[in-house]
C-alpha cells in the first residue's frame, strides 16, 4: 500500500491538466482538492501569468526564535547600482 499525502500537477493549459488527472484517477484513488494555497509549509499564490512560493511564515518563526524581530530588515544588502570592480590584489588578501 502506498499513500502519497500531498501531489501537485501543473500544466500549460487546463485541457491537458483535466487529461492528467483522469489519467492518475484511472490508476488510483484521487481526491481535487482545487489549487492550493499551502503544501509542506510553502505559501502558495497563484496568478493567470505566475505561481509564487513563499516561505514568509516559517521564516518570521526563525526570527521570533532567535531575538531578531525587531531588526531592520533591507530588502537587498547591496544597492543593484553599485558598480562591481575586480579586486586589485588578484583574490590575495592581505
Amino acid at each position: 500500500m502506498v499513500w502519497v499525502d500531498d501531489l501537485l500537477l501543473f500544466g500549460r493549459s487546463k485541457e491537458a491538466m483535466i487529461i492528467m488527472k483522469d489519467n492518475l484517477k484511472s490508476e488510483w484513488q484521487m481526491t481535487n482538492l482545487g489549487e492550493p494555497s499551502k503544501i509542506i509549509g510553502i505559501e502558495i499564490t497563484i496568478d493567470d501569468r505566475s505561481v509564487m512560493i513563499s516561505q514568509k511564515k516559517y521564516i518570521e518563526n526563525i526570527l521570533i526564535k532567535e531575538g531578531l524581530k525587531r531588526v531592520n530588515p533591507v530588502s537587498m544588502p547591496l544597492d543593484p547600482n553599485t558598480p562591481l570592480v575586480p579586486n586589485p590584489n588578484e583574490g590575495k588578501v592581505d
